[in-house]
């Protein structure tokens, strides 16, 4: 009787106290969605009156048993700026509020990529000045059930200071249409870099799936905020024992005067396990010598570039520190001072530790070299190296959300679903190239998903993978899976075949990828329908003895300049051999007529077919590339 007396007294207590609360996306600077019912909603005390003021309209309710509210506003016309008001036994009291589009930004690292590390990023960022575009970045986490709230993340005002480490497309997205349109944009960025569509699905999707469904079953046994935590010890631990452990460090393998005869040869820019060194984590060193002459040293201006390594680096040249970094996918460029070299030889030495990445220099050869005032000396070839942490164990497992499906859908998603949205923008498939066919069910089950439970059928613009070469053609497959998407009705995909970096899977031409998915949102989210949300796409062909023409759809092709010697077609006969074709644009300008010398009765055609198909050619008058396509089903 006294244990049911003090849980009484305890809930009492408890319910006459508890305050009203919201979730942490409700703040001052947010946008609600225009021409859509506003759904306010939160916690109080079981039973308790919440009152909310917005715009001239006083409404109230009662928390249920649960402690949960909601109230439905009214429809508004893009406007503000607004105050909101919530109350029961506190007040809440959000300011600044507008009324306009509300666009959830979601996907891996090209979406999360960064404001100021994307093409000029240092400037754009610096003119990042909008009242009228709101940013909301959304933590980063896993959750093993659908989340009410994120664990942190809250509206601010567009500005250098909070633009910096926002999402450089869903900027350049929002920046597009703002100005187009003039009304608020609200830009909600909740992207993983590395993370695969399963995390981005829900437990209805990948509980079909018994590898999937064992993993979703114990994560909701799981404290995910102790597991990271204890992962970051531990990865801390092993990154300060590998500095420790290195001998090169110990014995200053950088000074000009170490003799490095006995290490072996080895040919750069290369993965370090396709250079099959081991142990590939931990500290590997690298140097080779260069020549110089008193011309080159006649500038200040020298700049020594090594591309992008995995994971980090520290640069010396004649044994004094030039530069470092620890951000594996910018390109570094060091400035050297003249002072640090000499006419005549020059020893380079750099120190690359991998912290369980590929490891090693992921540019191509252009990216090694020294620009001096005479020339732009080529540091690609041969180099020796040494292994520094010989005895280091393997890093710790990451605790990463592509173990995890569902565990974005719950963390970082599903919080989202009581809001209105205008529409959502993707970027992400790069972790799914070892099940690239399979994504093409997988998305749009997704999509379709999504748009359930928003209870709408939102506009959603995806990004089809860019040129990328020497992925074995699984990027291939990946665009041909993401293309299907568009059967599904109000989508949308920008074409990047054009923009990526044969050698860098993150290409950092970020404001065309932004300016593409506004194209396209203005076609198919705003109803502007004059405006293509793509260039002409591929919609018949027909064979004729020696030849085959081809038929696209979606307006024509910008210009006439370009009638022949199209870059990107291949034809097969029967004996499904694919040779490039001579391409000749007709005068219709919606149809190519295709000819090889090596097929003499062509069936099936192939266009920009591969990772990394070269040139571009084919354009509509917006600039908008058309789209790789082929017409058989051969694997």
């Amino acid at each position: 009787m006294k244990r049911i007396f003090s849980l009484l007294f305890l809930a009492i207590f408890t319910g006459a106290f508890a305050k009203v609360s919201l979730p942490k996306f409700f703040s001052d600077h947010m946008v609600l969605q225009r021409e859509a019912t506003i759904t306010v909603y939160g916690w109080a005390g079981s039973g308790k009156t919440v009152k909310v003021s917005f715009n001239n309209k006083n409404l109230e309710t009662k928390a249920n048993q649960k402690g949960e509210w909601s109230i439905d506003f009214p429809a508004e016309k893009a406007g503000g700026p607004f105050e909101m008001k919530i109350s029961e036994e506190n007040t809440i009291t959000f300011k600044d509020i507008y009324i306009g589009d509300v666009w959830f930004c979601s996907g891996q690292s090209n979406m999360g990529w960064k404001l100021e590390d994307a093409l000029n990023g240092k400037e754009e960022l610096s003119k990042a000045n909008y009242e009228k575009i709101k940013l909301l970045q959304v933590s980063r986490t896993m959750a093993g059930t659908p989340q009410k709230d994120i664990e942190k993340g809250q509206w601010e005002t567009c500005s250098p200071k909070s633009g910096e480490g926002f999402s450089a497309v869903a900027y350049f997205f929002g920046r597009e249409l703002f100005q187009k349109y003039n009304v608020a944009i609200g830009l909600i960025n909740s992207s993983w870099g590395g993370t695969n569509i399963e995390a981005w699905m829900s437990e209805d999707l990948m509980g079909k799936h018994a590898s999937a469904r064992k993993v979703i079953d114990k994560m909701k046994t799981m404290n995910f905020s102790d597991t990271v935590e204890t992962y970051k010890k531990e990865f801390k631990a092993w990154e300060e024992k590998a500095d420790r452990l290195d001998v090169g460090t110990q014995e200053k393998w950088h000074e000009k005067t170490y003799n490095t005869s006995s290490w072996k040869p080895i040919n750069l820019p290369v993965y370090w396990s396709k250079a099959k060194i081991t142990p590939n984590d931990g500290v590997i060193w690298v140097t080779r010598s260069f020549d110089l002459t008193a011309k080159d040293l006649a500038s200040d201006d020298i700049i020594l570039s090594i591309g992008r390594v995995d994971n980090e680096d520290i640069t010396y040249i004649n044994g004094i520190k030039v530069g470092e970094s620890t951000q594996k996918d910018l390109d570094r460029f060091y400035k050297v001072p003249k002072t640090v070299l000499v006419a005549g030889k020059n020893i380079i030495t750099i120190r690359v530790k991998n912290t369980g990445d590929i490891g090693g220099f992921r540019g191509d050869a252009s990216s090694l070299n020294l620009k001096t005032a005479s020339q732009k000396l080529s540091l690609a070839g041969e180099w020796r190296y040494e292994v520094g942490t010989k005895d280091i164990e393997e890093v710790p497992e990451r605790q990463h959300p592509t173990k995890y499906a569902t565990s974005l859908y719950n963390g970082m998603v599903a919080p989202f679903f009581g809001i209105k949205i205008k529409g959502i923008i993707w970027y992400q498939a790069e972790a799914n190239s070892k099940n690239a066919k399979e994504y093409a069910t997988m998305f749009q089950e997704m999509i379709t998903d999504w748009r359930k439970n928003w209870k709408s059928d939102v506009p959603f613009i995806f990004a089809q993978l860019p040129n990328y070469d020497n992925q074995n053609n699984r990027w291939i497959t990946l665009r041909e899976s993401q293309a299907k998407a568009l059967n599904l009705k109000n989508t949308g995909m920008a074409v990047l075949i054009d923009v990526g970096e044969n050698d860098n899977i993150h290409p950092i031409h970020k404001q065309v990828v932004g300016k593409r998915m506004a194209l396209i949102a203005q076609n198919i989210a705003y109803g502007e329908k004059e405006v293509p949300a793509s260039a002409p796409v591929f919609d018949s062909y027909k064979a004729d003895k020696n030849s085959i023409t081809v038929t696209f759809k979606e307006g024509t092709f910008a210009t006439e300049s370009v009638k022949s010697n199209i870059n990107g077609f291949m034809i097969a006969g029967s004996d499904k051999k694919f040779y490039p074709a001579n391409a000749f644009l007709q005068a219709d300008l919606k149809t190519i007529k295709l000819t090889s010398s090596e097929v003499s009765h062509p069936v099936e055609v192939r266009y920009l077919w591969a990772d990394a198909p070269g040139e571009i050619m084919l354009y509509n008058t917006s600039g908008l590339p058309t789209p790789p396509f082929r017409t058989d089903n051969w694997q």
